[in-house]
C-alpha cells in the first residue's frame, strides 16, 4: 500500500511538472511572440519617429516657404499697386499728349492751308509782276523808238526790281549790280506799276546787288519791295 501511494503521488507530481513544464513552453512561447511583437512595434515605431521628423521637417520647411510666399506676395502687391499707379498716370500723360498732338495737328493742318494760300498769292503777284514788268518794257521801248533809221542802234535798257526799302536813311537796294554792269552814279526810274515814284542814284555796287540814294522829290513812302527800277534816259 505505501509503494502504491508513493509511486501515485509521484504520478500526480509528473503530471503537475508536465503540465508546469507546458505552461512553461507557452508562456515562453508567448513571451516570444510579445518580444517580436514589441520588436517590430519599436521598428515601426522608429519608422514613425523618423516619419514625424521628417514631416516636422518638411512643416518647418512649408512654413519657412509659407512665410517667404507671404512676404513675396506683399511685395508682389506693393509693386502691383505701384504700377498701377504709374500706368495711371501714363495714361493721363498719353491724354495730355494725345490733346496736344490734335493741337498741333490742327495747327500744322492750317499753318499748311496758309502757306498754300500765301504761295498761290505769291505766283499770282510774281504773274502781275513780270506782266507789269513786260508792259513797262514795251512802253519803255516805245519811247526809246528813233524814226530816224540812220541813227546808231540804242543800247537795251537796264533794269531790276527793288529788294529793301529804307526810308529813315532815304535809299533801296536793287536786284542788280556788277553782273548788269551797274556802276555808281546811275539814274534809275522808280515805277509803280505805270506810276512813277522818282528817281534814285546807285552809290554803291555789289556782286549781283546795288543801293541807290533816294533822289529828292521821290515819293519814298509809297516805294515798296518789288517795284520795277528802269535805268533813267
Amino acid at each position: 500500500m505505501g509503494k502504491e501511494r508513493e509511486y501515485m503521488k509521484r504520478l500526480i507530481v509528473e503530471d503537475k511538472l508536465a503540465m508546469t513544464l507546458e505552461g512553461k513552453r507557452a508562456i515562453e512561447k508567448e513571451l516570444e511572440t510579445v518580444k517580436s511583437a514589441k520588436e517590430q512595434s519599436e521598428a515601426k515605431i522608429t519608422k514613425l519617429e523618423e516619419k514625424l521628423k521628417s514631416a516636422t521637417a518638411d512643416m518647418d520647411d512649408i512654413r519657412q516657404k509659407g512665410e517667404a510666399a507671404i512676404a513675396e506676395l506683399e511685395t508682389k502687391n506693393t509693386e502691383l499697386a505701384k504700377i498701377k499707379v504709374d500706368l495711371d498716370t501714363e495714361k493721363k500723360e498719353k491724354l495730355i499728349i494725345s490733346k496736344k498732338l490734335d493741337s498741333l495737328q490742327s495747327d500744322y493742318d492750317k499753318t499748311k492751308r496758309e502757306a498754300i494760300r500765301l504761295s498761290n498769292e505769291k505766283m499770282d503777284l510774281e504773274k502781275r509782276m513780270l506782266e507789269l514788268r513786260e508792259k513797262q518794257s514795251v512802253s519803255l521801248d516805245k519811247i526809246v523808238v528813233n524814226t530816224n533809221e540812220d541813227s546808231p542802234a540804242q543800247k537795251p535798257v537796264m533794269q531790276g526790281k527793288i529788294l529793301v526799302v529804307n526810308k529813315e536813311y532815304s535809299f533801296i537796294v536793287t536786284d542788280i549790280g556788277q553782273d548788269k554792269n551797274v556802276q555808281k552814279g546811275m539814274k534809275f526810274d522808280v515805277m509803280d506799276g505805270a506810276k512813277f515814284l522818282g528817281q534814285a542814284e546807285v552809290d554803291k555796287v555789289y556782286d549781283t546787288m546795288s543801293s541807290a540814294a533816294v533822289l529828292a522829290g521821290a515819293r519814298i513812302n509809297d516805294m515798296k519791295k518789288g517795284n520795277v527800277i528802269v535805268e533813267s534816259r
